[in-house]
């Protein structure tokens, strides 16, 4: 183009189509989501980040909503190593607020925190699996784009997979930006999420 208001215009449509393509995602790494966080099960605290993404599966009682929060790259998780934290609840997608994060998922968000190494044969797993029993999950942001935004704090408590077994506490804390992703991508890691 010649004229400069017609380069001008040019130059602006680009910009406009590369904002709406990186819309809600912090990160030129990932398309999907992000998050940061801090975790402790029993006298070991981390600080972590790593992938975050939503979804709503068909469960056996009707719609559940699921975000998966995986510490590193998404793909990192699968059947035999895994490193996440899980929240879930019955329902379709909620709406901005803050919600309960309780050991009865039938009132309240359920959470879990696994951390597990040769998961794939039981008698060599060592790691540890715990269940939120109290904290908050807050959801403080939802857009057009697929994206969830919010933040979460709770205790935990359940079992260290290490002999000998016992029981642990720990707890976590951090912030998210989920993208939504097909229930697919959840069963693809082949972990047993009861999705």
């Amino acid at each position: 183009p010649s004229s400069p208001m017609l380069r001008l215009f040019f130059s602006l449509s680009l910009l406009s189509v590369l904002a709406l393509g990186t819309a809600g995602c912090d990160s030129e790494e990932s398309l999907l989501g992000e998050f940061e966080g801090r975790i402790a099960v029993g006298p070991e605290a981390r600080v972590v980040d790593g992938e975050a993404v939503y979804t709503v599966v068909d469960g056996p009682y009707g719609p559940e909503f699921v975000i998966g929060l995986f510490v590193g790259d998404l793909y990192d998780s699968d059947f035999d190593e895994y490193d996440y934290v899980l929240f879930r609840r019955p329902g379709d997608r909620p709406g901005v607020g803050a919600y309960a994060i309780d050991d009865d998922p039938t009132r309240a968000f359920g959470a879990t925190i696994a951390r597990v190494e040769e998961a794939d044969e039981p008698l060599d797993a060592v790691g540890a699996i715990l269940n939120g029993v109290g904290g908050t999950l807050a959801l403080t942001r939802i857009d057009g784009y697929g994206f969830i935004t919010g933040s979460f704090q709770f205790d935990a408590r359940g079992v260290m997979a290490a002999p000998p077994n016992r029981s642990v506490d720990g707890n976590a804390r951090g912030t998210f930006e989920a993208r939504y992703e097909p229930p697919s991508v959840f069963r693809r890691l082949g972990l047993d999420l009861g999705i």
